[in-house]
Order: C-alpha cells, then structure tokens, then sequence
C-alpha cells in the first residue's frame, strides 16, 4: 500500500528537520498515537531508509573526491588509511590482508 501525502510529509519532516515527534504531527494535524502507528509499519519504515539514502548521495561524489585528496597526503599513516578505505569500498574483502611498511610501499596481499 502506498503512503499518503500525509505520510510523505511525515517522512521528509523526520528525515530533513530537527522536529520532535509531536511538533510533526501536530504540523500534519494528526495524533501522536498516529505518528506512531505509521512508525511501526514496514512501508513507512522502507521510505524513511529510501529517504535517508537520498539525503546522503548528493555526498557521496564530494566524498569520494576528499578519499582521493587524503590518498596524497604528507602523513603516511593518513595515505595509507585513506587507501585501505577505498580498496575497501571497491570491493575487497575484510579478509584480503592489506599492510603498510611506512617506507611509502603498500603490500596487496589477496588471502583466498
């Protein structure tokens, strides 16, 4: 079932404001005992993540782009986590062993 205009409202006040609980739904003119019926259910549940997932990617680019600027840092250890990180993200497991010998040399080591 899709959320109402109500509802919709409710999630981008709980997503995007500092509001309390009552101050929304006092805004959307419905209880609090409402507000909260709609906080229990899956659906509204699932907006709210799909919300905050769109409230961060607009970030992600300006992130990425910081990993790649700390990658030519003058501190090694600041390199060498910013490095660790993004191999990370680019999909190497945990358990792929990654080291760092301080003499600007980064070991890849793939444990299979």
């Amino acid at each position: 079932m899709a959320l109402n205009n109500r509802q919709l409202k409710a999630v981008e006040m709980l997503v995007y404001t500092d509001m309390q609980k009552k101050e929304i739904a006092e805004e959307l003119g419905v209880t609090n005992v409402t507000l909260s019926n709609w906080l229990n259910k899956e659906e509204f549940q699932e907006e709210i993540r799909k919300e905050m997932h769109r409230s961060f990617s607009h970030l992600a680019t300006k992130a990425k782009r910081k990993m790649e600027r700390l990658l030519d840092s003058n501190q090694d250890s600041v390199a060498f986590a910013a490095a660790k990180e993004i191999l990370n993200k680019a999909g190497y497991a945990e358990t792929q062993v990654i080291e760092h010998d301080y003499k600007n040399n980064i070991i890849l080591e793939i444990v299979e």
